[in-house]
């Protein structure tokens, strides 16, 4: 009986680590990037704007928060970028004028990410989310990763805005309000 259930055990265990392995893959080779612009009676969908021919998608911040949950992200919800798109009036969400800097873009399948995700200053995910390429700073920026910088803020937050009141860019990277918390490394102190 003992032997029949370790069995049992060690063949779910198995079917598991397959189909999530498969998921990963799966989820890790998608290259194309649909757009579509729908209208409904209640809603439209905007087209966001994107980087020219990006071989990246935005993954959303469900994916980022997987591994960054206890500290970027969570500083992350605390900020008006994750509340960006509840700023706008309702009308303002179907404008693509407003869409393109309260929203990070749009995922694979064509749902708009709503809010200033990590994506919109980080870049679109799907290539460096995996564990390898995070661990390896080259590697990530490599595939996709970018650090924010002045030129990346600016693009939203610039005089075209209709509540724009100056930008400084030294001053708001390092305000709460607006960022979430750098946090260092983790390193791990190794004995003797």
């Amino acid at each position: 009986m003992r032997k029949r259930l370790l069995t049992v055990v060690v063949i779910l265990v198995a079917a598991t680590a397959l189909v999530f392995s498969r998921v990963i893959a799966q989820d890790s080779t998608k290259t194309t990037t649909e757009t579509k612009t729908t209208t409904t009676k209640t809603t439209t969908k905007t087209e966001v704007a994107k980087p020219a021919a990006s071989k990246f998608e935005y993954v959303g911040k469900d994916k980022c928060k997987l591994c960054h949950m206890k500290d970027e992200y969570s500083s992350w919800l605390t900020t008006a970028h994750a509340k960006a798109w509840e700023a706008l009036k309702p009308e303002e969400q179907k404008k693509d004028s407003c869409v393109v800097c309260h929203s990070t873009g749009k995922d694979a399948a064509g749902v708009l990410l709503t809010g200033v995700q990590c994506e919109a200053c980080h870049g679109p995910g799907s290539a460096y989310k995996t564990q390898a390429n995070m661990k390896d700073k080259k590697l990530a920026m490599a595939a996709g990763l970018t650090q924010p910088t002045k030129e990346v803020c600016v693009k939203c937050h610039n005089d075209k805005s209709p509540t724009f009141k100056g930008f400084d860019f030294d001053k708001y990277s390092k305000d709460p309000k607006g960022m979430h918390k750098i946090f260092p490394k983790k390193t791990v102190e190794k004995k003797g």
